[in-house]
């Protein structure tokens, strides 16, 4: 940010943002009206903001915690001066844990005094039973003991609990967390379990040491309703019907802390609207062309087809959706999906238009240098909206931006007639990824605190070509 206060002091005055007949590129002299615009787009907000939300703790919608970040959520937008709507949806099964505790007592084979050993790695898979109790550690699926496993199994119903050290992060520092099945009696807890932890307790077994776990878990398991939140930002004075809704999953889906998946898009969503909304009360920019639609959704994917069930044809006019969007493990790159869609080419072709024009002005610092674009990967919301009869019949776009995806590494196939890598000429295009997806490590510190300019990036370049976007249709 204090590169570009720097900046905007030497730039003139702005003047209100009417954009050309183009969607995708505007004249040079109109560049500096959006580096104000970007100028405002915090950087250090956005990474508060990720702190904040997983403050809450795992928010799957439905549970305490998703319902206090629903209020939450609506308070925020209400004091950027939004219209607000929290929408309830269909009943679910929801699970949560307030705590836990895993001990491990090992007691040497030539005897002696026990040492304790905690599992600070330890985190519960979704849909654990409550439990408690201290009982024998061994590596095989013995009846009333704790079995130390590579990959949990259901066809053992008689066990005390299971540690899983097979399911951790590249790095092997952190569990990943699973579910077991919903609305099952699954019979007993299940906690995932660092690669080193796991290494710990497998050697102490080969040592013939006797190992005993003491265990505590509260968990809650139960049917609720997932909240989410809609805000709008009004269009100008006689703009035709139809909103551009930009939207990230509200819930830390996997259970974990989530912060990268996705307090990130989450904090990107209200950046963009804060920013908007702002500039427009400032005079900075004119009202948008047509209704702008800020969603959280309670859960992901449940909660967005719940929403799309509820609008009317063409009330929706395109979808920019933020997912994993604050930290990549293996680069700086802004990514935008899919471009395989024919619907979606002309929103990229903006996106890119903006990518690319402002990486010659003084304020390309703000901007990522490196992008790409790739073919349909799924598993987001915005293909939700996509693969619906309404956005297919229609043309609509319905992408996704983001800095990584998965927990590995990953290259796909370049999409004809797109450019792939903005810095390679490659038949291939390189997807980032994020160590830390779906784990214990989802945490603010380990993602989201050490690479906040990814959410600076998305929310300017979203921003701006959704500005560009509908200043484009309106022109048509």
């Amino acid at each position: 940010m204090l590169s570009l206060a720097l900046l905007l002091a030497a730039l003139p005055s702005p003047l209100p943002v009417s954009l050309g007949a183009s969607p995708g590129s505007i004249a040079p002299s109109d560049l500096h009206n959006e580096i104000h615009v970007a100028a405002h787009v915090d950087e250090e907000r956005l990474a508060r903001r990720v702190r904040e939300i997983c403050a809450f703790g795992p928010r799957m919608g439905g549970t305490p915690a998703g319902n206090a970040i629903t209020e939450w959520r609506a308070e925020r937008f209400r004091a950027m001066q939004l219209d607000v709507q929290v929408i309830e949806g269909k009943e679910q099964w929801v699970h949560w844990e307030p705590s836990w505790r895993v001990v491990v007592h090992a007691r040497p084979a030539a005897g002696g005094e026990s040492e304790e050993l905690p599992l600070t790695s330890a985190w519960p898979w979704g849909f654990s039973p409550a439990a408690s109790g201290r009982v024998a550690l061994a590596s095989d699926p013995t009846g009333g003991a704790a079995w130390l496993t590579g990959r949990a199994s259901r066809r053992h119903k008689d066990l005390a609990l299971a540690l899983v050290d097979g399911s951790a992060t590249l790095d092997g520092r952190y569990a990943v967390v699973h579910h077991l099945a919903q609305g099952a009696e699954n019979p007993f807890p299940v906690f995932g379990l660092s690669t080193p932890e796991g290494a710990l307790l497998r050697e102490r077994l080969e040592q013939g040491q006797t190992l005993e776990v003491e265990f505590e878990l509260e968990a809650h398991i139960e049917r609720a309703r997932p909240r989410t939140v809609v805000a709008s930002l009004a269009a100008r004075e006689g703009a035709p019907p139809g909103a551009l809704l930009f939207c990230a999953h509200g819930d830390s889906d996997s259970g974990g802390p989530g912060a990268n998946d996705n307090g990130s898009g989450e904090a990107i969503v209200m950046e963009i609207a804060d920013v908007w909304a702002r500039c427009v009360r400032w005079g900075l920019v004119e009202a948008p062309a047509r209704e702008v639609r800020f969603a959280l959704w309670g859960t992901e994917i449940a909660s967005t087809r719940h929403y799309l069930a509820s609008l009317a044809p063409g009330e929706l006019i395109g979808v920019v959706n933020y997912d994993q969007s604050g930290f990549g493990s293996g680069a700086d790159q802004l990514s935008i999906e899919p471009d395989d869609l024919p619907a979606n080419v002309a929103f990229i072709r903006t996106l890119l238009a903006v990518l690319e024009e402002h990486a010659t002005t003084p304020a390309a610092q703000a901007f990522p240098q490196q992008w790409a674009t790739n073919k349909s990967l799924g598993g987001t919301d915005s293909y939700v909206f996509s693969g619906s009869d309404g956005f297919k019949q229609g043309g609509l776009p319905a992408l996704t931006l983001f800095a990584s995806a998965w927990g590995q590494p990953d290259e796909q196939p370049r999409t004809a007639g797109m450019p792939g890598e903005s810095w390679s000429e490659r038949e291939l295009v390189r997807v980032d990824h994020d160590v830390h997806y779906h784990s214990a490590g989802d945490t603010p510190e380990n993602t989201t605190d050490l690479e906040p300019f990814n959410m600076a990036w998305s929310a300017r370049v979203g921003l701006l070509a959704g500005m560009r976007w509908l200043a484009g249709l309106e022109a048509r």
